[in-house]
């Protein structure tokens, strides 16, 4: 027996489509900005938002359509490549400021690029997975898609595995280091920042990702929290 949340009446195709129009309205608010305080804001948004779609994407809809619909596989790979790239000018976009020159610019080419992956893939891959899945199996698989989007990654990490079943591991790592970034906010940012090289190595091990990372993860904000603390007066 499934449990039906709010979304139960939405498909998969509808949940990752509501996605695909959300981060393009967040695209086209960078377009309308002025200043960099503002883009910065907003392309932080972008990042996230981006993330966890790529995340869910890889770990629930992309899987199910290559178990069900012959063909799927050559496409669903030009998928990943798409997001592994997007991964790699997210992960860029996060190092720059605002007022960097080619913050803009760097902007510019992610959005054309997400355009055209999106453009395609609602055009191919959704046509498939409307051919290929019934409408029970696409609205069980839009309940997973809501479900695990509450405990995704929020930050692009293009070292870790986007195929089963190294990404679910990877996913329950990297979703720990970054949720943990976003609560502690700006404080100990700087600080936590210096664990994420030891996350990205624990990514790319797929198999022990889960257990490293939350041990190296702890042991760094035990640290990060001595060396805030005296400041947080």
């Amino acid at each position: 027996m499934v449990t039906r949340n709010s979304h139960s009446s939405h498909d998969a195709l509808s949940v990752l489509r509501k996605d695909h129009q959300s981060i393009d309205q967040l695209f086209r608010r960078f377009e309308r900005s002025r200043g960099s305080a503002e883009r910065r804001r907003i392309a932080a948004r972008i990042v996230r938002e981006l993330s966890v779609h790529a995340a869910i994407e890889e770990e629930l809809f992309y899987p199910a359509l290559r178990r069900r619909a012959d063909g799927a596989a050559d496409r669903v790979l030009v998928a990943l490549e798409e997001h592994h790239l997007a991964k790699l000018e997210l992960a860029e976009l996060e190092g720059l400021d605002g007022s960097d020159e080619r913050f803009a610019a760097k902007v510019g080419v992610l959005a054309d690029n997400v355009r055209h992956h999106v453009q395609e893939e609602e055009r191919e891959l959704f046509a498939l997975a409307r051919r290929t899945l019934s409408s029970e199996e696409l609205a069980l698989l839009g309940d997973a898609l809501v479900r695990a989007r509450e405990t995704a990654p929020t930050r692009p990490h293009p070292s870790a595995p986007d195929e089963p079943p190294g990404n679910a591991l990877a996913n329950v790592g990297a979703a720990a280091f970054d949720r943990g970034r976003d609560v502690l906010g700006r404080g100990l940012a700087r600080v936590i920042d210096r664990s994420r090289g030891v996350v990205e190595q624990a990514l790319r091990r797929g198999e022990v990702v889960a257990r490293e990372a939350r041990q190296r993860i702890g042991r760094g904000l035990e640290r990060a929290g001595r060396e805030v603390r005296p400041d947080a007066r």
